[in-house]
């Protein structure tokens, strides 16, 4: 899992914890699924706040969901349309999805970590 904890204090963009998971410069165990195609992934969370705790990312590196929305809107229809097909196709392989999923985006100052996401969390 990946420790934010961890991260060096001047580590780049390029560096960011999602983009060195995505170029295999970290561990892939934390990846659940990655489309090459879409250029999206689901990523474990290291913080769970549930059974299931999920970051789903584009590739490309944008310093949060709000630049997302804002600099290029289909691109984050796209990454909720993946968030929420992909949750519910992994839920078979997930009993704790069985009871349904919240989808929800970190905005403004709460967002700590620089990279565009959003969570997915199995209800409890």
């Amino acid at each position: 899992m990946l420790d934010y904890d961890l991260l060096d204090e001047h580590e780049t963009p390029e560096k960011c914890p999602f983009c060195a998971i995505l170029d295999g410069e970290k561990s892939e165990d934390e990846i659940i699924i990655r489309d090459d195609v879409k250029r999206m992934a689901i990523i474990a969370d290291a913080h769970p706040e549930g059974a299931i705790h999920w970051l789903v990312v584009p590739f490309e590196h944008i310093e949060g969901i709000e630049a997302l929305q804002e600099e290029n809107e289909n691109r984050f229809v796209e990454l909720v349309n993946f968030a929420i097909k992909q949750t519910k196709v992994q839920a078979d392989n997930n009993p704790e999805l069985a009871q349904g999923f919240t989808v929800k985006f970190h905005c403004g100052p709460y967002e700590t970590l620089p990279h565009a996401k959003l969570h997915i969390l199995s209800t409890e």
